[in-house]
């Protein structure tokens, strides 16, 4: 094999040690506070991984039962969300997210400014979603659970996934790899809202690729898909600027600033209610959301990571699959290298996995281009 053919290789399969990778941080970390050993949980789950990859590369089943293991595993996957829907008390869990959102929709409603509520799990917790993220969860709000939407994003996510693909077994490998994930129960368990949000972006960047929508072809509609994506939450951002970005700046410099423009004016016009909230004492600027998203972590390692970034950017060429690739190792590394300063600069003197402030959470962020590189990988890469 040469040297070319040994990278691509190395790289179409590196999706899987992503997704091992970040599983076995939720099955080491919380293992180790039960009686089982920590060793032993991540050990037997690398060897369940293990057999599904088998399973996936052996090709032996049709589109037929493909189509049928499809919607076996999303049936398994809704009876699986209810029952913890049902079984577990939100307020039991020490994850703030379900809090985030559904506090900050009750205080909308009672007329209170919503980023100056705390969250169920102390009085310095506030919500750090941004303002269309907590619009996108009202109806399961309204309908007396924002976890709820775990049913919608995971049914979005794997309409997307085939729509995208036309391909039944493309799509139950997908769906088999996030239901297999311990990570994503956890999602469940607690009812965060985190992963759900990079399931949605990544719809996004599929409806935007599929249709060729870019910067060049379709400014407005791409300026307004861009804005909107940032107007849930910060970590929303990266993947798709590193989609858009190439195109953007390869762009007219009038162009460019007629995006950025637009942009900025949906930004703002979402975010006016709350900077205008009060006048007198000018609330907004004492506590948003971007307090809470940006209160931790090194500039340094943001610089470094927007270097690397702009190399990525500027290294692939339009192929989608290697964009899909580069963005799940870019997630999972930017994230790790965040939890890891953090747990260093401030809690050393614990172990990581009890440290409380060691949120290993946000490495989900990169399950679904992972999922999608491994479910996707051609022949040829094999």
């Amino acid at each position: 094999m040469d040297t070319k053919n040994m990278q691509t290789t190395f790289v179409s399969r590196s999706a899987w040690l992503i997704l091992l990778l970040t599983n076995a941080a939720f099955v080491w970390k919380y293992s180790a506070r039960t009686s089982f050993s920590p060793l032993l949980c991540t050990g037997l789950y690398a060897l369940f991984l293990l057999s599904i990859a088998l399973f996936c590369e052996r090709k032996l089943f049709s589109p037929k039962t493909a189509r049928c293991i499809t919607l076996a595993l999303l049936a398994v996957a809704f009876a699986g969300i209810a029952v913890l829907l049902m079984r577990i008390d939100p307020l039991s869990v020490n994850v703030d997210r379900w809090s985030a959102t559904t506090y900050w929709l009750d205080a909308l409603f009672q007329g209170i400014y919503p980023y100056g509520v705390h969250t169920h799990v102390c009085e310095t917790n506030f919500p750090s979603p941004l303002p269309l993220w907590h619009y996108l969860n009202l109806p399961f709000w309204l309908l007396g659970d924002v976890g709820l939407g775990l049913f919608v994003f995971l049914a979005m996510f794997v309409a997307a996934v085939f729509w995208f693909t036309r391909s039944w077994r493309q799509t139950s490998v997908a769906l088999l790899l996030l239901v297999a994930s311990p990570a994503y129960w956890w999602e469940v368990l607690v009812r965060s809202d985190g992963l759900s949000n990079a399931l949605l972006v990544f719809c996004l960047i599929l409806l935007m690729e599929k249709k060729g929508i870019t910067p060049q072809r379709h400014w407005l509609l791409c300026a307004v898909i861009c804005a909107l994506t940032a107007l849930t939450r910060l970590s929303a951002i990266i993947p798709m600027a590193l989609y858009v970005a190439k195109d953007y700046l390869k762009s007219p410099l009038s162009r460019q600033v007629a995006i950025a423009l637009t942009v900025i004016v949906i930004v703002f016009a979402f975010f006016a209610p709350f900077i205008f909230w009060d006048t007198d004492s000018w609330v907004f600027f004492h506590r948003n959301p971007f307090m809470s998203q940006t209160s931790t972590g090194s500039p340094w390692i943001l610089l470094f990571m927007a270097a690397f970034a702009l190399w990525l950017i500027w290294s692939y060429n339009r192929s989608f699959s290697r964009f899909v690739r580069s963005t799940a190792w870019f997630m999972f590394g930017f994230f790790l290298l965040s939890i890891v300063y953090n747990h260093f600069a401030y809690n050393a003197n614990v172990s990581p996995f009890d440290d409380a402030d060691f949120d290993i959470s946000y490495l989900t962020l990169s399950l679904p281009y992972c999922l999608f590189a491994i479910a996707t990988r051609k022949p040829q890469e094999e």
